[in-house]
């Protein structure tokens, strides 16, 4: 925790300000400190993962000068929120012992959450014929490899399969109208939840980096090279080197083509021909700094790829699929996918948990 020692006294402070506190509690007080908690970035109600943050401060009792104080984002307030709902005792307050005091790993969740329609009478029988380490022992040796593995792939199918309807409800809304305003009124997408569209999409992106199966490994803050935009994603590829991801916009005026009726063939969009633009000058200045992006990220750069996601290809036919296919393979080191493409990448990845 950050110490304030020229921070001004705290109850001043909230005296002066309080048309800017939305939420203030005080979750602790002894005879010497106060330890207080305050939500703040909501206005009328509303708020957005940009703007919430919140805060824990303390101050001494008998004089009001401060002790501490730190201020949350929404990503920590997040964490704390996961960590503190893993905990049986905090998360059911009709409980008064907690169980085993672990950490669930996402395997281990995924074989909870298939153990659920069995029958826990029966269940509890059979364990309680079993005494301490025997029960876990048993379990195990009872459930073969093949099941164990079955149990983690119908976590992951299940988990896969919503965020894909969440990503189909996300286009759904994008074409729909305004996007930023219809997400707030879905509590499944608050995950997702941005001031622009292009945000929204990427929140869903960075947290389903699955949909790109085994092609990259990690991602790199592309933010701490000012080289680069918001929205775009410096990705670590299998065998080490740097790749970028761009990412637009499904909504219509990023359509892939025109249509020339003259010559009755397809011409790429004029939006999509800033983005390839702007692609050339990235892999440009990518080779200049190859140097400071090795450094930086400890990834190898050689040859970057590029790859767009924009648009929509649901309602192409087949001249348009093979326009789009004779653009690929003529563009270098710069590939163009859709919306639509991921989908299909990730309901292909879900059918081999199926």
């Amino acid at each position: 925790m950050d110490i304030c020692p020229n921070q001004p006294d705290m109850k001043i402070h909230l005296q002066k300000s309080n048309m800017s506190v939305q939420f203030h509690d005080e979750i602790f007080s002894n005879d010497n400190v106060v330890l207080n908690i305050n939500f703040s970035g909501i206005k009328q109600g509303v708020t957005s993962t940009d703007s919430l943050r919140m805060s824990f401060y303390a101050y001494d009792k008998n004089t009001g000068q401060p002790k501490f104080s730190e201020i949350l984002c929404f990503e920590e307030i997040k964490k704390l929120y996961e960590n503190l709902n893993k905990i049986s005792i905090i998360k059911d307050d009709s409980k008064i012992v907690s169980g085993k005091f672990i950490e669930t790993t996402d395997e281990l969740a995924g074989m909870l959450d298939g153990l659920k329609n069995i029958d826990l009478d029966i269940l509890k029988l059979i364990l309680d014929k079993f005494s301490g380490d025997e029960k876990i022992k048993t379990i195990l040796e009872s459930l073969s490899e093949i099941e164990l593995k079955n149990l983690s792939a119908a976590h992951k199918h299940k988990s896969y399969q919503i965020e894909l309807n969440n990503l189909e409800q996300l286009l759904g809304l994008e074409e729909g109208g305004s996007i930023v305003e219809e997400i707030k009124k879905h509590d499944n997408l608050s995950a997702y939840f941005a001031g622009q569209p292009e945000k929204i999409f990427q929140n869903w992106i960075e947290k389903n980096l699955w949909i790109f199966g085994v092609e990259y490994t990690q991602k790199h803050d592309a933010r701490k090279i000012a080289l680069f935009s918001e929205a775009d994603l410096l990705m670590e590829s299998m065998d080490g080197f740097l790749d970028l991801i761009e990412l637009k916009r499904p909504k219509l005026e990023y359509d892939i083509f025109k249509y020339d009726a003259s010559h009755k063939s397809y011409y790429l969009s004029p939006d999509l021909s800033k983005v390839i633009g702007q692609c050339l000058f990235y892999l440009q200045k990518m080779d200049e700094q190859k140097l400071v992006l090795e450094k930086e990220h400890k990834a190898k750069i050689l040859r970057p790829r590029i790859k767009i996601i924009a648009g929509r290809t649901n309602n192409f036919n087949n001249e348009q699929f093979e326009a789009l296919r004779m653009l690929n393979s003529n563009l270098n080191h710069i590939q163009i996918v859709s919306y639509d493409y991921l989908l299909s990448c990730g309901k292909k990845i879900v059918s081999h948990y199926d």
